[in-house]
């Protein structure tokens, strides 16, 4: 899958598959990010039309008004999207609170825990067996040094061996908006990551509780949605190589021992060879955690200073990269058309980086003779007569 490619730039063949417009495997060098853009683009525009044309069949719905802008929502990463629902943050029992006309879910997760301490022989033990104890209570003791409980709990006691078994409870509240219908029920056991009341999940907590895999599906799915819900049928891996660019980064929280600073944004395949190597030299690795970030944010967030500028923001993006001194490489398109270069893609793919990145692409040899024309006796067409060019001798001075 694109979502899934662990290719630093680009996407390898293997992971993109078939070219659904051809349908064979697609080609080094095809331009797939604008072939995605296109294919959910242009339905868009159709969408849109649908709408006008239906007037208000489907008003009670909604319908595509809401439908266009809940796509936008997704690629943009709102924070705060319309009809918000919380998703749980823990695994635990429901409970539903109804206090002065309104509710609140409160989730409970209960742990039991075991502490246990093994008592040396010319220790006085102080406990016995299913004794209570609370947390600073005296377990043992031998002259002036002490054993103390580190939670309370129930004692269970074999020979020299104590154990303090102990229940942790974790619990998290959220309140409920008056108009909307739960759920989840009283007392029914849930995991993390569960939809406690009706509305629109937010991405970023869903990439807080649940991890990266699950935001891409989330996303993934939440956008076929609309467009299906309109007869809309586009193939999944278009929308996969958008979501791949929008959860590409990593944020900086510790640097560890390396250049980075907190709160830096660096791409997630660059991030694990920084970590190689910094692990390698016996140093601390950074840490980050993923983002999610707008189609918006992440154009602006690209290694091309170039391209960013062409986008949005175009005088501070530049001043930025005069002050950092940064280089363009010119690795994708709008840089190279920006100055008047091939771009690297399509038929016209560049010969230099052919063997970029230690990936060798066999060309074919050209052929020497030209293609026979095509006769046909139904036609009245003879065949044509093809002749070999003779081969120029080589120039000598």
């Amino acid at each position: 899958s694109p979502m899934t490619c662990a290719l630093k730039r680009g996407i390898c063949v293997l992971c993109y598959g078939r070219d659904l417009g051809r349908g064979r495997m697609v080609h080094i060098g095809t331009a797939v990010g604008l072939i995605a853009a296109q294919s959910i683009g242009e339905p868009g525009t159709q969408l849109t039309l649908r709408t006008f044309h239906t007037g208000g069949v489907a008003a009670d719905r909604g319908d595509i008004t809401h439908g266009l802008p809940r796509v936008e929502e997704l690629f943009e990463a709102r924070k705060k999207p319309k009809g918000e629902a919380e998703i749980a943050d823990i695994d635990g029992v429901v409970h539903i609170i109804r206090t002065d006309g309104q509710r609140r879910v409160r989730i409970v997760k209960s742990e039991v825990l075991v502490d246990e301490y093994e008592i040396p022989g010319n220790w006085g033990i102080k406990v016995k067996d299913g004794d209570e104890v609370e947390a600073g209570d005296l377990i043992a003791k031998r002259g002036d040094k002490e054993i103390l409980c580190r939670h309370s709990g129930r004692v269970r006691r074999d020979g020299r061996k104590v154990e303090v078994v102990y229940e942790r409870k974790e619990v998290r509240e959220y309140e409920v908006p008056s108009a909307v219908r739960l759920l989840v029920e009283e007392g029914q056991q849930i995991k993390a990551g569960t939809q406690l009341f009706e509305g629109n999940k937010n991405p970023h907590r869903i990439l807080e509780v649940l991890g990266r895999e699950a935001t891409q599906m989330y996303i993934l799915s939440e956008i076929q949605k609309v467009y299906r819900s309109q007869g809309v049928n586009i193939n999944d891996k278009h929308f996969e190589v958008i979501i791949r660019r929008m959860l590409g980064k990593m944020e900086i929280v510790d640097p560890g021992d390396s250049d980075l600073l907190p709160g830096d944004l660096v791409d997630r395949l660059e991030l694990q060879e920084i970590n190689r190597k910094i692990i390698e030299e016996g140093g601390r690795p950074p840490k980050a955690r993923a983002v999610l970030l707008g189609i918006t944010k992440a154009a602006l967030s690209t290694d091309s200073f170039l391209s960013a500028a062409s986008f949005q923001h175009t005088i501070r993006v530049l001043a930025e990269a005069a002050i950092e001194g940064k280089e363009d490489r010119l690795y994708g398109l709008k840089e190279n058309v920006i100055i008047g270069k091939m771009i690297p893609a399509g038929t016209g793919y560049r010969g230099d980086i052919d063997s970029y990145e230690g990936v060798k692409i066999e060309r074919r040899a050209p052929m020497k003779k030209p293609a026979p024309a095509i006769s046909s006796p139904l036609l009245g067409v003879p065949p044509a007569k093809t002749t070999e060019t003779p081969e120029k001798p080589p120039l000598t001075e």
